[in-house]
C-alpha cells in the first residue's frame, strides 16, 4: 500500500514538473541564449533579403563608445545579410536627449560619416560635454561641411522631433534595459549582460540572423 502511494505521489510530482517546464521552459531557454522574444513584433526597415539589426545606444554611454568600432567590423563581415539601424535612447535624461537629437540631425544633414565616431571620441576621449544644442552645432561645424545654423535648424525640426518620438516608442516596445542592446528582425531583443558581453551579443545576433535567413 505504501509503495502504491509513493508511486502516486511520484506521478503527481512529475506531472507538476512537466507542467512547469511547459510554462517556463521556452522563456528560460531564451534567457540562457541571451535574447528575449518581443511580445509584439515591430516593423523593420531592412531591404529585401536582409535582416534588420537595430542598435540601441547613446553617445553618452561609455560602453556604446567601446562597442561602436566592434559593431562596425561585425557589420562589414556580415555584409548584405543585415541592415544595421541605430536608435539613440534617452532613458529620460535631458543630456542624452540632446545627444539623440544630435544623431538624428546628422542623419538628416547627411553628415553621419563625419560625426558619428567623432562625437563618441570627443565625449569619451577628449572629455567634452554636449549639454545644449548649441554645443552640438559648434562641434558639427568643426568636423563637417555644415553651418551651425543648419545644425540647429535640423535639431529643432519637426522631422527630428518625429524621429525622437519614434525612437522612444521603440525603446518601450523592445523594453530596452540598458545600452548597448540589439534588436533583431523586429522580433528579438539581445541584452549585453544576458548575452555575456559585447562579443556574446554579436554571436547571438548572428545566430538569429542565420535563423531568420534560413541559412544552414
Amino acid at each position: 500500500m505504501m509503495q502504491r502511494l509513493s508511486l502516486v505521489r511520484f506521478g503527481q510530482t512529475m506531472a507538476m514538473v512537466l507542467m512547469l517546464a511547459g510554462l517556463f521552459g521556452p522563456g528560460s531557454a531564451q534567457a540562457q541564449q541571451g535574447y528575449r522574444v518581443l511580445d509584439t513584433p515591430q516593423p523593420t526597415d531592412a531591404p529585401a533579403g536582409a535582416v534588420e539589426v537595430r542598435e540601441f545606444f547613446s553617445y553618452g554611454c561609455p560602453h556604446c563608445a567601446d562597442f561602436e568600432p566592434v559593431l562596425g567590423e561585425w557589420s562589414a563581415e556580415m555584409g548584405e545579410r543585415i541592415e544595421v539601424v541605430h536608435t539613440p535612447v534617452t532613458f529620460g535624461r535631458e543630456s542624452w536627449a540632446v545627444l539623440a537629437r544630435a544623431y538624428y540631425a546628422a542623419q538628416a544633414l547627411g553628415i553621419l560619416d563625419q560625426t558619428h565616431a567623432a562625437l563618441f571620441e570627443a565625449i569619451h576621449e577628449e572629455g567634452r560635454s554636449f549639454t545644449r544644442n548649441e554645443d552640438v552645432a559648434a562641434f558639427y561645424a568643426s568636423v563637417a561641411d555644415v553651418s551651425e545654423a543648419d545644425v540647429l535648424a535640423a535639431m529643432n525640426s519637426f522631422a527630428v522631433n518625429t524621429q525622437l518620438n519614434r525612437g522612444e516608442r521603440l525603446v518601450n516596445a523592445y523594453r530596452v534595459p540598458g545600452t548597448p542592446a540589439l534588436g533583431v528582425a523586429g522580433r528579438y531583443l539581445i541584452d549585453v549582460r544576458a548575452a555575456g558581453g559585447q562579443q556574446g551579443m554579436l554571436d547571438v545576433a548572428e545566430s538569429l540572423v542565420v535563423e531568420e535567413n534560413g541559412d544552414q
